[in-house]
């Protein structure tokens, strides 16, 4: 329940510029940097979670920052000038970034590492059906003519998610705060998962969202009729999360993660060449599937490199490489672009992806 209300905020701004533009007449470079600010502020809270959770603990660190997402989410009902809505996203964007290494680390802990594929598979299956789920809702909520809507949506799930965290989830493990920070930075394996994840994260979710103005601009698909294609995506995503992840518990975690970075590194090298408007679907929603499948095990792999007490740290780091994976691809894909159109996004997508694949096969271990 965590994971969906906090990747609905992270991921629903881009449905919602149009609209928010409109309504609070922004000016050129308003709307990057609403989602720069969730950015930055969701990095930001990652990489302080190993020493917060030092302090206050993994499950309280959760509760509390959950506490103050729900707060955020409910306040973007409030109008206010351009600054307001800047802190909100800010403010919120940090909170997501605490709460979501808690929820992982906390994941992490309490399923033992032989489960460890199929249960942070379902975890970040919350996360997937943000988007089929939150993208038309928000949508829907901003012709009615009510934006924020969907954030109050957001805050409703959070604060059921906090209910269910404080009835049911175990305190924890304390962290070992900067003693761990050590022993992570200094850990082959970790530093390995780490990469491998800042590489398939950066490259996927980045080349997903370019896809979108691609297919308008290449009149494959207006935008105006994305929305279903979307949807069905977003669906193929959490069936493949949810159900194929549980097959790296069987086959191992590396073994899972490394066929799949395959995969993926094969499937961006086919669709960069011109294929019929069928085939881009069938493969992309291939793509959607395996991607979706790779999160969780990926995860799950990360968190056996390390002890239960580093898991904090671990989880944190993890939060802030995700999003410099994001920045790093869009930073340098734009070249690719330029010389090759929405082909070079494509085949620069399939490098960093069998990057991600040498990074396990040379520096990670099967976890215990």
């Amino acid at each position: 329940m965590v994971a969906f209300a906090l990747n609905l905020n992270t991921n629903v701004l881009a449905a919602l510029l149009p609209f928010v533009s409109e309504s609070l007449g922004f000016v050129d470079g308003d709307g990057p940097a609403l989602i720069a600010a969730a950015a930055f502020g969701s990095a930001f809270g990652a990489l302080l979670f190993g020493f917060v959770a030092r302090s206050v603990g993994r499950r309280r660190t959760l509760l509390v920052s959950s506490g103050v997402f729900v707060v955020a989410s409910l306040l973007h009902a409030v109008p206010g000038p351009f600054g307001w809505l800047l802190a909100l996203r800010a403010g919120s964007g940090f909170s997501v970034g605490l709460a979501y290494a808690a929820a992982s680390a906390l994941s992490a802990e309490i399923v033992p590492y032989q489960r460890r594929g199929a249960a942070m598979g379902r975890f970040n299956a919350g996360m997937f059906l943000a988007i089929p789920i939150g993208m038309p809702l928000s949508v829907l909520l901003a012709r009615c003519g009510w934006w924020p809507g969907i954030f109050v949506v957001q805050a409703l799930v959070a604060a059921l998610g906090w209910w269910w965290t404080w009835r049911a989830v175990p305190d924890g493990e304390r962290d070992a705060g900067a003693m761990a920070l050590g022993r992570v930075l200094t850990n082959r394996g970790a530093l390995g998962g780490l990469l491998a994840t800042g590489l398939h994260v950066g490259s996927f979710f980045t080349t997903v969202q370019l896809t979108t103005t691609w297919l308008e601009q290449s009149k494959l698909l207006p935008k105006s009729e994305q929305m279903p294609l979307w949807i069905g995506f977003g669906l193929v995503s959490v069936v493949g999360t949810a159900w194929l992840g549980r097959l790296s518990d069987g086959i191992g975690k590396r073994n899972f993660t490394m066929l799949t970075s395959a995969l993926l590194a094969a499937g961006f090298l086919g669709l960069a060449r011109p294929v019929p408007i069928g085939v881009l679907i069938a493969g992309g929603a291939a793509l959607a599937a395996v991607a979706a499948a790779r999160t969780g095990p990926l995860q799950a792999l990360l968190s056996g490199q390390v002890a239960p007490a580093d898991l904090g740290v671990l989880m944190g780091l993890r939060g802030f490489v995700m999003q410099a994976g994001v920045g790093a691809f869009a930073l340098t894909v734009g070249s690719s672009e330029e010389r090759g159109g929405f082909a070079g996004v494509l085949l620069f997508a399939a490098a960093w992806q069998a990057a991600s694949f040498l990074a396990i096969r040379l520096l990670v271990r099967e976890g215990t």
